[in-house]
């Protein structure tokens, strides 16, 4: 009799655990755009600090500025271009998501900032534009190719422009500060695709510290391939990479320079 009088327990408690529960709370209507609340100001006229304030009632905010992003109610962005940019402001409510937008102007490029590593203006020609391609010209014919992570040039396995997928020889690679950390890659069949350049850690090899960036949002240097580099030898019209923190590598030079 005990033995089914705590079956009968059991059982009502599983279907207790079952059951829906049907006193939800409904969710709130989506406010709309003049319901939304939000700053977004510079300290100073052309600033390069960029203020942001979330005063929607009830909503969590996104800010999505091209380059980065912030969910925070009252941040503080950086951004170290001269332009004029439009930041998009989402409120995020009970019942759904509204945006806006708010545009400001930055006076100039922050070359402090720009100062702090060489590679922002080495590889974009102080900032105005820089085109690079592969040195297949380069002195000895082998542009590419695998060797210490801190040597200049290609040193164990190497390519020259008849070992090498030839269909990439042609691309352009050009970068700039203009706005952003811009990158395009020129295809041969004049084809462009864009993204974005940024810093990477430093790497020491050997005693010696090398800089280091990496490209963003799809496109990338044809060797090697991986989109993140240390650079081993940068001067207005050369510059090699290496795969970041391993040995393969490869020769570029400006556009237009010939050994």
């Amino acid at each position: 009799m005990k033995k089914t009088f705590y079956t009968i327990i059991c059982v009502a408690l599983i279907l207790a655990s079952c059951k829906t529960i049907e006193d939800r709370e409904e969710l709130g209507p989506i406010l709309t755009a003049d319901q939304l609340d939000f700053v977004v100001k510079q300290p100073s006229t052309g600033s390069n600090s960029i203020i942001l304030e979330s005063k929607t009632q009830g909503a969590i905010p996104y800010w999505d500025w091209g380059t980065g992003f912030s969910n925070k109610m009252k941040d503080t962005i950086y951004i170290p271009f001269k332009g004029t940019f439009t930041i998009k402001y989402t409120a995020f409510c009970a019942g759904g998501t509204i945006t806006d937008s708010a545009t400001f102007t930055i006076a100039a490029n922050d070359d402090a900032f720009f100062d702090k590593n060489p590679l922002w203006k080495g590889l974009t020609g102080g900032g105005t534009g820089k085109t690079w391609v592969m040195a297949i010209d380069f002195p000895g014919g082998n542009f590419a190719g695998n060797g210490p992570q801190e040597s200049p040039k290609p040193a164990w396995w190497t390519m020259n422009a008849g070992s090498y997928n030839q269909s990439t020889t042609d691309d352009e690679m050009y970068m700039d500060l203009q706005g952003a950390a811009n990158f395009k890659r020129k295809f041969g069949d004049g084809s462009i695709a864009k993204g974005f350049f940024g810093m990477l850690p430093d790497v020491t090899f050997n005693g010696i510290t090398f800089n280091a960036f990496e490209i963003i949002g799809g496109p990338k240097f044809p060797w090697p391939g991986a989109g993140q580099y240390h650079v081993t030898n940068l001067t207005s019209d050369e510059l090699v990479l290496h795969e970041y923190k391993q040995f393969n590598v490869c020769c570029y030079k400006r556009k237009g320079f010939s050994y």
